[in-house]
């Protein structure tokens, strides 16, 4: 591989790590439709491979929320408020303009949109910060206050902006953009001859769909807290989308988008027929997961009424 297709694989490559989105085959792939390469060439393969051995060498010393995490809690705080938030949206300002419409249309009690698009995520994976483009779900509406509402969101996730208050200016968050990669994410040739740790954090088994984005596990992956977290900042608070998470004791805790921007948190009993469960935020799912990550019992009616839904018989059965 020459020097010159190099210098454009490996910020490709960076750029795709830092989205946490898509696995080795499927890196490679892309890489290769977009250098015009084979994508059965053995530099590109070991080029690629060696680029996720760094990235799972840099995320071992990771703690904590990233600031991206953040900065996607603060867009599924967001779309609950009426603003829908795109993270990844289309692939220029052009399109991400155009085709926000549709995203406002498609929720309930849409008031105005935030989104970044995919050169902005590009951006930000190289150290050059991401910007933010905001304004009303109709003509009428107060762009500013959009702006407002977008800026005082990220401040309440710890996610600092820079905005003089124009309209016309888009929101400048200075964050460099990493996503946590796991599992099968995070896999690549090189991994099977890396040392397991010798004090590795617990994980829980999870599912979980994001129709609209097209991002799901169905088979269950096994995730650490950290990971988990991730995972559900990112998931759109669209109705139908899931995510479940089981530890090693068989309990269960799920959490589905309803209409309206509302989140059923759940605990199933399969040999009851029932559920219990209550409408919860964000952060709680997020608390109870962790409680679940952590081996602790979880008690559901300390957060409130919880209620008992039984399940109805099935036909076929």
């Amino acid at each position: 591989m020459d020097d010159e297709t190099m210098d454009e694989l490996l910020p490709y490559l960076a750029s795709a790590l830092a989205r946490g989105e898509a696995g080795f085959a499927a890196v490679v792939a892309d890489a290769a439709e977009h250098l015009e390469l084979s994508a059965d060439d053995p530099a590109l393969h070991e080029v690629t491979d060696g680029a996720f051995a760094a990235y799972r060498a840099e995320q071992a010393g990771w703690s904590g929320l990233l600031p991206a995490e953040a900065l996607l809690a603060a867009c599924r705080d967001l779309d609950v408020s009426g603003i829908v938030a795109r993270t990844d949206f289309t692939c220029c300002q052009t399109c991400g303009v155009a085709e926000i419409g549709a995203e406002t249309a498609a929720a309930a009690r849409a008031r105005g949109y935030a989104f970044c698009h995919a050169q902005d995520v590009d951006a930000s994976a190289a150290g050059h910060g991401l910007h933010l483009s905001f304004g009303t779900a109709g003509e009428d509406g107060d762009a500013a206050a959009i702006g407002r509402e977008v800026v005082a969101a990220l401040a309440a996730r710890g996610v600092a902006a820079e905005w003089d208050g124009d309209p016309g200016r888009r929101i400048t968050v200075p964050l460099t953009w990493r996503r946590r990669r796991y599992a099968s994410l995070a896999w690549s040739p090189s991994a099977a001859a890396e040392p397991v740790p010798a004090s590795a954090p617990p994980t829980v088994l999870v599912t979980y769909c994001d129709y609209p984005a097209h991002r799901y596990e169905d088979e269950g992956a096994a995730m650490t807290f950290e990971e988990l977290r991730g995972v559900a900042c990112a998931l759109l608070p669209v109705d139908g989308n899931f995510l479940t998470c089981q530890d090693a004791a068989g309990t269960i805790v799920q959490a589905m988008w309803e209409k309206n921007g509302r989140l059923w948190l759940e605990i199933p009993d399969s040999g009851a027929g029932m559920s219990r469960g209550l409408y919860a935020t964000l952060d709680r799912l997020v608390e109870v997961a962790g409680a679940l990550a952590a081996g602790e019992i979880i008690d559901l009616d300390r957060y409130g009424e919880v209620t008992t839904v039984r399940w109805k018989p099935d036909p076929l059965a």
